[in-house]
């Protein structure tokens, strides 16, 4: 979401399953788009007559006369976003089908959920481990999704990141440098190092350059971070990444970042709270909802962080559901 907008994703997103498919059909035609002089322009849909009638119906918020805001942000979206944003709307459906279809498996028994589910079939990481053409097309979906909630969630979180100015970040798990580029304005890091699957970080070089940011494919459960990020750093940032792993993995992740920080250097984590039920009453309910059983609390982390020396500070914050930023300080 752009940082001048008062509206979002949770005012424009329907709560429910007809919205968000007439939604995805709506932006499919173009609607609404903006003219060469920046202008709302509203594709002419005359000759599809039922697919305005039920935009009418099911997206009021966003078709009535006085639904301009929505449809501006809209607009800017698939302007700066597109493909994110389709991303996104492609992810919703696929999450609320499984929702209406297994729901009932996603707490009581997870790795069933996980296995008939259609949501968790996007995320085949084992394919982004080349640049080949295939692994690029096959990689770009989940990358564009995790992308487009990453713009909008950064004004939130980027205030809540201590990192001191000139320091060296490595962000594992950072995918195209969404996070990256958003940060790197506010805390002038002097070289941030996205560490991420080979297919991952060819995507995220093909969105552009930002002051001191560079990618390392790799593995980051095998390389040495420290050669990686060519250098201890003063950073190592997870920014929803270890909810992806399973408690000795993440645990496995804390320490290396432990033994690869410089002196005195700090591991920040940010990540949604352990679900609270459907509270914002959108469609990003179902996308938090289908990963529900692998958000966690804070404690988790500090559980697996003690003994390591470090001093512990947590700020909580909202956006689609709650969050919050941990920061542990190595004592110098």
């Amino acid at each position: 979401m752009s940082g001048q907008q008062s509206i979002g994703w949770a005012e424009v997103l329907p709560g429910h399953i007809p919205g968000v498919q007439v939604l995805d059909r709506l932006l499919a035609t173009g609607w609404p788009g903006r003219d060469s002089a920046g202008r709302l322009s509203m594709p002419d849909l005359s000759a599809d007559s039922g697919l305005m009638a039920e935009a009418r119906l099911f997206l009021p918020h966003l078709t009535g006369a006085d639904a301009g805001a929505g449809r501006a942000f809209l607009a800017t979206e698939l302007a700066e976003d597109g493909d994110g944003v389709r991303a996104r709307l492609a992810f919703l459906r696929s999450a609320i089908r499984d929702v209406a279809l297994h729901g009932d498996l996603i707490l009581s028994d997870p790795e069933a959920f996980m296995d008939r589910a259609e949501t968790f079939t996007l995320f085949d990481y084992s394919q982004a481990r080349d640049t080949s053409a295939a692994a690029l097309a096959a990689t770009k979906p989940w990358v564009d999704y995790v992308s487009t909630l990453t713009r909008a969630e950064a004004p939130a979180l980027v205030p809540l990141i201590d990192s001191p100015a000139g320091a060296l970040v490595l962000e594992p798990g950072g995918n195209s440098g969404a996070f990256a580029r958003a940060l790197i304005p506010v805390v002038r890091p002097a070289r941030h190092v996205v560490f991420d699957l080979p297919a991952v970080c060819a995507l995220g070089e093909a969105r552009g350059t930002a002051p001191g940011l560079t990618f390392a494919p790799g593995d980051m459960r095998r390389d040495d971070w420290r050669a990686v990020a060519g250098g201890a750093p003063d950073v190592v940032l997870f920014k929803s990444v270890l909810h992806d792993w399973p408690l000795e993995d993440a645990a496995d992740l804390l320490a290396r970042a432990r033994a690869a920080l410089a002196p005195g250097g700090r591991i920040i984590i940010a990540e949604r709270r352990k679900f609270q039920g459907m509270t914002s009453g959108t469609a990003m309910d179902y996308a938090n909802l289908v990963f529900a059983p692998f958000y966690r609390d804070p404690q988790t982390y500090i559980d697996m962080l003690a003994g390591f020396d470090l001093m512990i500070t947590v700020t909580e914050t909202r956006i689609d559901c709650g969050w919050f930023v941990l920061t542990a300080r190595a004592v110098a």
